[in-house]
């Protein structure tokens, strides 16, 4: 049986990559997914956007949370920056409107008010959290589409709106998948603020905040792993920067089992965290979501090739002196280390509507969008997105991910860079 190795201390092996420049290829490389896996970097598909078909007048609101409630996720929202980038290289101007929602219900909502009075034509919501809800609400109302690459929960999604990252349905599926393939039968959770995960089946559930002693229950999880129930594995739900303080504290006790985490890792709020608490980013961890980031570039076929060009426009980008990030003024390249692809998808499948609807209304986007199947021949980075539902990523394309270190070298390198940790599916034996 294949089986998700969940090793501690798994490293990915070296990675040789020649520099990635606009519209060249990646050559003279070798590139390694897993311990036994190898191939032949792709040649990138072409860096410049072609959306002819889209409307002269197009604007897209980027709703972000630089405080409180889905702030995780404001630095990766400035991927969405790549996508209008390439777009311009491809003579189509699609204009970001970026707006702050605080983190707050009251903020959301006069956030995306703000946008409609803009008159964009789609929003992405660059956020995630309970405060997003009346928001998203108010836009779906007005007829502007809303793509959510980082909220999780669907239920009740008003139509107009899509998740466009992994639901809750498909994160505890990935994982309890993860959790089966290894032979790991006997986990405990810690709900750091991401409630109990329905499908595992833990033998206890701890439940960690802010103002609780994360030392405390490390150390029971310590213990239980030394008892006769034989604790195998730790799950970990809950924001960004909560789950690095539990795992900080795991590595304080030296609990040695496999730790799983639900997709808030993925944020580099994870990685500061635990570097900022003297935690170590050596071991390895593991998480679920799309393999659509550093490592899979290197991945040959149509994967690793729109992944190449992402990574290419990325580097274009952070070194045009005139694209500056959302809000502070500072140049993009300030920010390049952490824009990921998800909030670049969400604008690509956006723009790739209007273009079927040869129309910026919000209301012929929306209509357009509605069933239409996004993929990476239309500039998406990661996997297709399908509209039907309102969770257009597909249950396929949420696998369990590990984390690593080392840098495949394809970013910009920046002047204060931050801790890292680079994902890539997690290898089979």
């Amino acid at each position: 049986m294949s089986r998700v190795a969940l090793r501690p201390g798994l490293r990915l092996p070296a990675l040789g990559l020649a520099a990635v420049v606009l519209g060249s290829a990646l050559s003279s490389c070798s590139a390694v997914q897993s311990e036994e896996a190898q191939g032949t970097p792709a040649k990138p598909s072409p860096v410049a956007l072609d959306a002819a078909e889209a409307p002269d007048d197009l604007a897209i609101g980027v709703v972000v949370s630089l405080t409180g409630e889905g702030s995780d996720w404001s630095e990766p929202a400035e991927g969405a920056q790549v996508a209008t980038y390439r777009y311009g290289l491809g003579e189509r101007a699609v204009v970001l409107r970026p707006v702050d929602d605080k983190g707050t219900t009251k903020g959301a909502t006069a956030a995306v008010g703000k946008l409609l009075d803009q008159g964009v034509s789609g929003i992405v919501m660059a956020t995630e959290g309970d405060h997003v809800r009346a928001a998203v609400t108010r836009a779906a109302t007005a007829g502007v589409p809303v793509l959510l690459p980082y909220e999780t929960d669907a239920v009740g999604l008003p139509d107009g709106a899509w998740l466009t990252g992994p639901d809750r349905g498909q994160v505890v599926s990935a994982l309890a998948k993860a959790l089966a393939a290894s032979g790991l039968g006997r986990p405990v959770v810690v709900d750091a603020g991401g409630g109990e995960p329905k499908g595992i089946d833990a033998l206890t559930t701890y439940r960690f905040r802010g103002g609780s002693d994360a030392l405390r229950t490390a150390a029971r999880i310590a213990k239980s792993t030394r008892s006769s129930a034989r604790v195998d594995s730790v799950v970990v739900t809950g924001p960004a920067a909560q789950q690095a303080i539990v795992v900080q504290a795991l590595q304080g006790e030296n609990v040695q089992v496999p730790v799983l985490l639900t997709p808030a890792a993925l944020s580099p709020v994870f990685a500061t965290t635990l570097v900022e608490r003297d935690g170590t980013l050596a071991g390895s961890l593991t998480t679920v979501g799309p393999d659509a980031a550093d490592v899979a570039a290197m991945a040959p076929g149509a994967e690793g090739q729109a992944l190449s060009a992402y990574f290419a426009a990325l580097r274009a980008t952070a070194g045009d002196d005139g694209v500056e990030d959302f809000f502070d003024a500072q140049p993009f390249s300030t920010v390049s280390d952490t824009a990921d692809t998800r909030s670049h998808d969400a604008v690509i499948a956006l723009v790739t509507a209007a273009a079927r609807a040869q129309s910026a209304a919000p209301e012929d986007v929306a209509q357009a969008l509605d069933g239409l199947t996004v993929t990476r021949a239309d500039g998406l980075a990661g996997p297709e997105l399908d509209f039907s539902t309102p969770s257009a990523l597909a249950d396929k394309a949420v696998i369990a991910l590990q984390s690593s270190t080392q840098s495949p070298g394809l970013r910009p390198e920046t002047a204060a860079p931050q801790p890292q940790l680079f994902w890539f599916t997690a290898p089979t034996d």
